[in-house]
């Protein structure tokens, strides 16, 4: 049966779907069989029923997702049937009487040559339409900032997402199913495009450009014709000879009416005569098509081996980068979540923290722990791109104070405002003066109660090389007073 899941809890595993009359029907998590695709709202489904008719035993996503204009399937058609293997019958139903149409309407004996019907990047982009629907969806929503990898960081994104769940229980994985349901459909389409890395040209070349080819299609169907016309011609030939055959043989018996006997052998001569002649003109139209049937072939399967090779790798390209499109747009709202989260304030920021809740952050704590001297390979290429990235996009500011609240308060108000935002603390003037002096920082803030001249910090700020143009900014005393736990 085909429908739409109209609601879906990935923390409860359960949900409903609804079918074409809007009947609902119970979808639990247990009855959920694709590994490609996560359930959520508006997705449509293929699924069977028990026999009290409401609780779902099988579901998975449908082929069928996207209806757009022009093609051959439309969304009644989705809802008018009950499987996708139906549907795709009646695509193909569609397909051979678009053919049909046109071989009735070609005259094959005076066929020059085999025109497109569909080039080979329509082709391909048919054949790749679910890979390119979820590519471009994401693309779609794309800007200009920075993104994450997701393969580099994918277990530190989920480790980011899974410890804001666990801590803050007013947070469900509710509110990353769809970003979750992206990436999924994006790593699901991404493995089978590295793991098919040999994969055989010629096979799609046959089953999908080739099939799309109405004008070849109908040529290969007037090629098969012609060879069943030349055979019945034959054959007519063949049993005209044993009849004359026949005829002779009465002849010589001299039994039968002569000369109805020779009116009858005539006819069969002319009969055979024609047919002969017949065979002539239709062996030569078979030549010609077979040769413009080869030739089309030949000439188009270099063009889409070239072309097939170029989409594939652009289609491998395009899906990295949209998942990590994807990747960055989950990590944005985890890091909001999570800077806006009481818990993690309290749980994850105690530990001495400077840097916002995302997933850059959980891979420089992992990094920091490996011995530099042992890296692996990979550990090695992530361990680059970390600090790589870094340096291009992270932004430091410096906090000046002993004050435990303020320090929060500070620390968790820049970063809120970008997940790049990173803090220094110091507690010393020494250590004031070392960290001004070794790297730049986009803002200071100094707490006016330190122990330390702050006219001297402020002039030493503005005559260092790396931040004499920093604003440093003394807290007023108010601001501080009124901080609250």
């Amino acid at each position: 049966m085909h429908g739409k899941i109209l609601r879906y809890s990935i923390s409860t595993g359960s949900g409903v779907v609804t079918n074409s009359s809007k009947k609902i029907f119970e979808l639990r998590k247990e009855s959920w069989h694709d590994s490609r695709f996560l359930p959520v709202v508006g997705m449509l489904v293929e699924f069977r029923c028990d026999s009290n008719g409401y609780s779902i035993t099988d579901a998975k996503a449908s082929y069928y997702q996207d209806f757009p204009p022009g093609s051959i399937i439309k969304e009644i058609d989705f809802w008018k049937s009950n499987s996708d293997e139906e549907l795709k019958q009646k695509e193909q139903d569609i397909r051979n009487q678009i053919a049909q149409k046109i071989f009735k309407e070609t005259n094959y004996f005076t066929l020059k040559n085999i025109e497109l019907t569909s080039s080979v990047q329509d082709c391909l982009k048919e054949y790749f339409a679910q890979e390119f629907s979820a590519i471009n969806f994401i693309m779609n929503e794309s800007n200009e900032k920075a993104k994450i990898n997701y393969l580099q960081t994918k277990r530190f994104l989920l480790k980011a997402m899974d410890y804001l769940v666990f801590t803050d229980r007013n947070i469900t994985m509710d509110a990353f199913v769809i970003d979750l349901q992206r990436l999924n459909r994006l790593e699901y389409s991404y493995k089978n495009f590295t793991k098919n890395v040999n994969i055989n040209a010629s096979k799609i070349y046959e089953e999908s450009f080739l099939d799309m080819q109405y004008n070849y299609r109908g040529v290969t169907k007037a090629i098969l014709g012609t060879k069943e016309k030349i055979l019945q011609l034959n054959n007519k030939i063949r049993n005209g000879v044993y009849e004359i055959k026949q005829i002779r043989l009465k002849l010589e018996n001299k039994k039968n009416d002569e000369k109805a006997l020779n009116a009858k052998l005539e006819n069969i001569r002319a009969i055979i005569s024609k047919s002969e002649e017949e065979i002539k003109i239709l062996q030569k139209t078979l030549e010609n098509l077979t040769k413009l049937a080869e030739n089309f072939k030949a000439q188009f399967f270099k063009l889409f081996e070239a072309t097939f090779k170029k989409f594939y790798e652009l289609l491998i390209d395009k899906t990295v980068e949209a998942m990590n499109v994807c990747a960055t747009q989950l990590d944005d709202r985890i890091w909001k979540l999570g800077m806006n989260s009481k818990a993690i304030k309290n749980m994850f920021f105690k530990h001495d923290i400077n840097d916002s809740y995302c997933t850059m952050t959980f891979l420089g704590q992992y990094l920091r722990r490996l011995d530099k001297n042992k890296l692996s390979d990979n550990e090695k290429a992530v361990y680059n791109y970390y600090y790589k990235y870094k340096q291009t996009h992270e932004k430091k500011f410096l906090i000046f104070t002993t004050n435990q609240k303020l320090e929060m308060s500070l620390k968790i108000q820049i970063m809120s405002i970008s997940k790049d935002y990173s803090v220094v603390i110091v507690k010393k003037d020494g250590e004031f003066y070392a960290n001004i002096s070794r790297q730049k920082f986009e803002l200071g803030y100094i707490d006016p109660y330190v122990d330390a001249d702050i006219k001297q910090l402020l002039e030493e700020a503005r005559n260092s090389k790396c931040n004499e143009n920093t604003k440093f900014t003394v807290v007023s005393k108010e601001q501080i007073a009124s901080l609250k736990d």
